[in-house]
């Protein structure tokens, strides 16, 4: 079965707060290691994805893309906020509200 949302990251800085965040939401989070940037890297999740979510991660930037939408970033916020990130990625995966705190682009 296709993973609900994957996660491509260029390398471990993010993985760690990025998957707290997803588990602290208790949505299923896929990490797998790719080459390039945050945003190449979310659209080549989304396309493995079930639901066309698809996050990227960078040493500058975490990026969510969906499938519908793949021109520009849903989400984006430094690498520094991966946990927070991943809190509300998580959140769009579960079509839970944003809590917005004015850290992350919509």
């Amino acid at each position: 079965m296709t993973p609900a949302v994957v996660a491509l990251l260029a390398g471990p800085g993010t993985a760690s707060g990025l998957a707290a965040g997803f588990e602290e939401e208790g949505v299923p989070l896929e990490l797998a290691w790719g080459t390039g940037e945050a945003f190449a890297l979310a659209r080549e999740a989304a396309g493995r994805s079930s639901l066309g979510l698809g996050v990227g991660g960078d040493a500058r930037r975490v990026v969510l893309v969906l499938t519908a939408a793949p021109a520009s970033p849903y989400l984006e916020a430094p690498a520094a906020d991966a946990r927070r990130f991943g809190h509300a990625a998580a959140r769009v995966a579960a079509r839970r509200p944003l809590r917005f705190d004015g850290r992350l682009r919509q």
